[in-house]
């Protein structure tokens, strides 16, 4: 079940812890009932410290873990620590660097007692010397013979060997014999940071301003560009407003002259329509002047 999205309620557990000590390593026995294998973690740093813990899920979003840390002996050999869990479990082996073996008593020799000196008769013969008691046989210890590293078995979790302890140069140790120079030093050291760190500090200023000239030069740069821009635009809209008035007034004539000319169609028409009529209203006068002084006389001739 993925509970990743499900924000988890712990409750601590305190596990039962047991050591025991050998001639060759020390175990500590961790009992975490309802633990499994893969819930269970082994670390070692630097340091010289054990840490062992676990979680493991009970019911809905709580969860149980437990940890425990534990200051490795001086004398253990950290890349031949061995853990294995097995019946709710965990047995961990912390072998030592030098092993020490079992004290073997050693035999005693009994004093042999002291032979009281006989006077030798003088007919007997001279005895022989006497031997010394032979020499007790040492002990042989057991041959103790190198153990090898175990393989990681399908059923036993394999912990990941600890990191190298970090290197310490022989410079960064304090000279406790020496406090006067080990203090010279100490203060030239500081003496020659202190003006690296004023040195870092003036370059720092020095390309904070170059960088800030130069964001300057690069923002008066483009408003020149777009002021020049802008001026070649001003220019090209005058160009082209010119243009358009001196357009304007060369249809200007043209269009005076046909209206000067319509004008004097139109006056040529109006005279000639008035001449015409002139001449109709002319002609008719003297056609009816005519014919009245006729009609006089025969009017006269008759009375």
């Amino acid at each position: 079940m993925d509970t990743r999205g499900i924000s988890r309620t712990f409750e601590d557990y305190a596990p039962i812890v047991e050591w025991s000590h050998a001639a060759d390593a020390s175990t500590v026995k961790i009992i975490v009932p309802g633990f499994k294998r893969e819930e269970i973690r082994v670390l070692v740093d630097n340091h010289g410290h054990l840490r062992t813990r676990g979680e493991r899920p009970l019911e809905g979003s709580k969860w149980s873990r437990f940890q425990k840390d534990f200051q490795l002996p001086s004398d253990c050999n950290v890349d031949g620590i061995r853990a294995k869990f097995e019946n709710e479990a965990l047995t961990i082996t912390l072998p030592k660097k030098n092993p020490s073996p079992a004290a073997i008593p050693m035999p005693m020799p009994i004093p042999a007692k002291p032979e009281p000196v006989r006077p030798a008769p003088a007919s007997a013969a001279p005895l022989p010397p006497r031997r010394p008691p032979p020499a007790l046989p040492e002990p042989a210890f057991p041959e103790r013979r190198p153990s090898l590293p175990r393989k990681p078995s399908a059923q036993e979790p394999a912990w990941p060997a600890p990191a190298p302890a970090p290197e310490v140069m022989e410079s960064q140790i304090p000279n406790k014999y020496n406090g006067g120079a080990a203090a010279a030093a100490t203060a030239e050291l500081q003496k020659k940071q202190q003006a690296e760190a004023v040195a870092a500090e003036e370059e720092e200023m020095k390309r904070r301003e170059r960088e800030a000239r130069g964001k300057m030069e690069e923002d008066n740069r483009k408003m020149m560009e777009e002021r020049k821009l802008a001026n070649e635009e001003e220019e090209e809209r005058r160009r082209m407003m010119g243009e358009m008035e001196m357009a304007q007034q060369r249809r200007r004539p043209a269009t005076a002259t046909a209206a000067s000319r319509g004008l004097l169609v139109n006056v040529a028409v109006a005279v000639v329509v008035l001449v015409g009529i002139t001449v109709y209203v002319w002609h008719n006068l003297t056609s009816a002047a005519g014919g009245g002084g006729h009609g006089n006389g025969s009017y006269g001739d008759e009375m």
